[in-house]
C-alpha cells in the first residue's frame, strides 16, 4: 500500500520531468575557422624602390608557421549581430529507448535538487515505467507493478482502536512530506525542458502499449486532469485489516478509485500542495 502511494506522488513529479521528465539536449560550440592574412611590406616614398630580396629558408618557415595558427572565431553575420541572435548549435541526437536511462538520470542530476530526486526514482526503464504509470492514472487506475519509484522503508502507522479496527495516523501522511517537499520545489520550467527534449521516446514508449504514435502530451494532460478532479474526504480514516492488506472501513471510501485512495493516504496537506504545482505543469502543457 505504502508502494502504492508513493508511486502516485511520483507521476505528479516526473510528469513536469515531468515528471513526470528529463533531458535537455546537450550542446557543443561548432567549430569555425578565419583566414590569416600576411601583411605586406609598404615602400617608401622617398627612397627609391629597392628589390625586395628571396626569402632566406627560416622566412619561410615562419611564413609556414603562421598559416598554421590555431584558427580564431569567426565574427558574427550582421543579421545576427543586429536581432542579437547567436548561430545555431548542433543537436545531440536522442539514445535508443532501450539504452536512455543513462541520459535520463544524468540530465535529472543536472536539475536543482537533481540529487534528491534520484534518490526517489527507479534507475533502470525510466521512460517506460513513467509512461505505464502516466497511462494508469489517465485512466484512474495505478499499475500492479513496476513503478517509477522506489519503495517506501516506513509501514503506514495506525493505531488499533478495537478488534481489527484501525484508525490511520497522521504520521503515516508525515511518511510523504520530504518527498513532496521535493517534487513541488522541482523548477517548472526545468523539468518542462527535460520532457520536452525527451519526447520522442515518451511516444515510442507509449507506442509499445498498442496505442501508435499518438500524442503523449494528451496522455498526461488526462492524467494531471484525473488528479485536480480528485477529491479527498476529510478523516478520521477508520481501517480493516482482513487480510495482509489495509482496507478501507467506510464503503464509500473503499469503493473510490485507487488513484482517489492514494490520495487519501497522502494526506490533505501533500494532496493540496501537489496539486496546485501539478495545476504549474497543466497550464505549460495548454501553452
Amino acid at each position: 500500500m505504502a508502494h502504492k502511494t508513493l508511486a502516485i506522488v511520483a507521476v505528479l513529479s516526473l510528469v513536469g520531468l515531468v515528471f513526470l521528465a528529463y533531458l535537455a539536449m546537450t550542446f557543443e560550440s561548432p567549430q569555425q575557422t578565419r583566414t590569416v592574412e600576411i601583411e605586406q611590406p609598404v615602400p617608401r616614398p622617398a627612397e627609391p624602390v629597392r628589390q625586395v630580396p628571396e626569402s632566406s629558408e627560416d622566412e619561410e618557415q615562419d611564413a609556414a608557421e603562421a598559416e598554421r595558427e590555431e584558427p580564431g572565431p569567426l565574427p558574427l553575420p550582421d543579421a545576427l549581430v543586429a536581432a542579437g541572435q547567436e548561430p545555431e548549435e548542433p543537436v545531440e541526437p536522442l539514445p535508443d529507448l532501450n539504452d536512455s536511462d543513462e541520459r535520463v538520470l544524468g540530465r535529472l542530476a543536472e536539475m536543482e535538487l537533481g540529487a534528491r530526486l534520484l534518490r526517489l526514482i527507479t534507475p533502470e526503464e525510466v521512460i517506460r515505467r513513467f509512461v505505464v504509470f502516466t497511462d494508469n492514472v489517465a485512466r484512474e487506475s495505478l499499475p500492479q507493478m513496476e513503478y517509477p519509484v522506489r519503495r517506501l522503508e516506513q509501514d503506514m502507522a495506525v493505531e488499533e482502536v478495537d478488534d481489527n479496527l484501525y484508525v490511520m495516523q497522521e504520521a503515516s501522511h508525515e511518511r510523504f512530506d520530504t518527498l513532496v517537499d521535493t517534487l513541488v520545489s522541482l523548477d517548472v520550467d526545468q523539468a518542462m525542458a527535460v520532457y520536452e527534449s525527451l519526447r520522442p521516446l515518451f511516444i515510442e514508449a507509449y507506442a509499445e502499449l498498442g496505442y501508435g504514435e499518438q500524442d503523449f502530451d494528451a496522455v498526461v494532460a488526462d492524467a494531471i486532469d484525473q488528479v485536480l478532479a480528485a477529491e479527498v474526504p476529510e478523516g478520521p480514516y477508520q481501517l480493516i485489516r482482513p487480510s495482509v492488506m489495509y482496507e478501507f472501513a467506510d464503503s464509500s471510501l473503499e469503493e473510490l478509485s485507487p488513484l482517489e485512495k492514494q490520495l487519501i493516504r497522502i494526506g490533505p496537506e501533500n494532496t493540496a500542495r501537489l496539486k496546485q504545482r501539478l495545476q504549474d505543469y497543466r497550464d505549460e502543457l495548454a501553452n
